[in-house]
């Protein structure tokens, strides 16, 4: 009896009006890199009534996004949450940030992150969507993170058969969330999950980077024996 009272308190203090409010509506996440899986993620974020700032290098494209919810060049035919706030500013994307998203391409990543080492809290967790192989190094973001920003950041990896054109359209996604931070995976599952966007959990970080990277590879090749009838 208790427990299926605290049920319909909780469900009760989600409802005013008939109009479901989410528990997540005060976090803010901040989304470093405007590509078009950044542009899915601040989607995914949307449906969960999550405020998403995304910090782009071009003051043409951040008024572009904020006067008309498009991205000129990325997934432009797709209308972007209008909640979504794009800036080049880097202070002005991080504060009061509850969760920071990496999103800047694998190749860039070490040298945006240098950069933006100062502007990071320490305290604040960081999620990576990048996938990839540093070319030269071989390493994988976990190796580019710690290298640039320290080992004393609660940090995961999100990876998985997602295509960012999908995830705007609102088609089912499975993806993984892998950190060696019990608490931080679940949590970033439980606030990202819906019902078209289902994230897992792992502590398997080295097996969902490799992953995330090979898969492309793998699905390459799958298109060339395709398109050669073998």
């Amino acid at each position: 009896n208790n427990l299926r009272q605290s049920f319909i308190t909780l469900k009760s203090s989600l409802i005013k009006d008939n109009e479901y409010i989410s528990p997540y509506k005060h976090l803010k996440f901040t989304i470093l890199g405007g590509g078009a899986f950044s542009l899915a993620i601040a989607k995914v974020l949307s449906d969960k009534d999550i405020q998403a700032t995304l910090l782009v290098r071009n003051d043409t494209i951040a008024s572009y996004i904020n006067e008309y919810h498009y991205h000129p060049k990325y997934l432009s035919d797709l209308k972007l949450p209008t909640q979504l706030y794009a800036t080049t500013n880097p202070v002005e994307a991080l504060k009061d940030a509850n969760f920071i998203i990496h999103a800047v391409p694998m190749q860039n990543s070490r040298e945006f992150l240098t950069k933006m080492k100062d502007y990071l809290p320490v305290k604040t967790p960081i999620l990576s969507v990048t996938k990839g192989v540093e070319i030269g190094t071989f390493a994988l973001m976990n190796d580019i993170l710690v290298d640039t920003l320290g080992s004393n950041r609660r940090i995961a990896f999100l990876s998985g058969p997602s295509f960012a054109k999908e995830i705007m359209q609102g088609k089912p996604a499975a993806v993984v969330i892998a950190s060696s931070d019990d608490s931080l995976s679940s949590e970033l599952a439980e606030i990202l999950s819906s019902k078209s966007f289902r994230c897992h959990t792992s502590r398997d970080v080295l097996g969902v980077e490799l992953g995330g990277a090979i898969k492309n590879v793998i699905a390459l090749a799958a298109g060339m024996c395709e398109g050669l009838d073998l």
